[in-house]
């Protein structure tokens, strides 16, 4: 081997180095992160909504209804998920798209209900009528007395309130799932148009990290067996 090769596989081990360094972690981040999108309907993730300061940080949504819960602590990032709040004989109840929080009339936290315990898989709309709080899921209404110890389904005809008396979920309080997150993540979509280049850019580097590689390991091959 000459000097001036001697020289050129110097150079082309140091690139050979500092590129492997950027596919390695490139496709170690790819790993994990495709690692728990797999696993995201086991875990919930498909479920579970992104903290509300990261929805406003990375996807810019404003989730709605802070101001019921600015005295509302206790209630955490369910809070932000409320998107009305009904008057009770006996307190207030706020309803988010997964959950009724239950307030007394000082405004501490009484009782917390799951959707599911209404009969309900998300709450898209609420009203309260009287003594009696319909809850709305798409074509599905239930009812339930002031005290909301039985939620009973009910047919959606005169004896549910009109249309315009009802509080509906808006699209954005529903958020953004960790799942979601995780898969724009994984394809580098907040990189916007410029993904694309970037998934491209990362696919020629580990060409040019093969050929390089290839051609240092020829090198080395004729070295030894001079």
């Amino acid at each position: 081997m000459t000097i001036d090769q001697a020289r050129r596989m110097q150079a082309v081990s140091r690139w050979h180095r500092r590129i492997a360094l950027v596919v390695v972690a490139w496709l170690i981040f790819l790993a994990l992160t495709g690692f728990v999108v797999n696993h995201a309907n086991g875990w919930g993730l498909d479920r579970a909504r992104l903290a509300a300061p990261l929805q406003r940080l990375v996807y810019g949504i404003e989730l709605q209804a802070s101001s019921y819960c600015e005295a509302f602590p206790q209630a955490g990032d369910e809070c932000a998920r409320v998107f009305t709040g009904l008057e009770l004989p006996f307190g207030r109840l706020l309803v988010a798209d997964s959950s009724l929080l239950l307030l007394d009339e000082a405004g501490s936290l009484v009782e917390r209900l799951p959707a599911a315990m209404t009969g309900l898989t998300t709450i898209d709309a609420a009203v309260a009528d009287g003594d009696a709080v319909f809850l709305r899921s798409g074509d599905v209404v239930v009812r339930a007395g002031s005290d909301l110890v039985e939620f009973e389904p009910v047919a959606n005809d005169g004896a549910v309130p009109a249309e315009p008396a009802w509080e509906t979920r808006p699209e954005s309080a529903a958020g953004v799932t960790w799942e979601r997150f995780l898969l724009d993540l994984h394809a580098a979509r907040f990189l916007g148009p410029l993904a694309t280049w970037f998934n491209d850019l990362m696919a020629f580097l580990i060409l040019l990290l093969a050929a390089s590689g290839a051609w240092l390991h020829r090198l080395k091959r004729k070295g030894n067996g001079r």
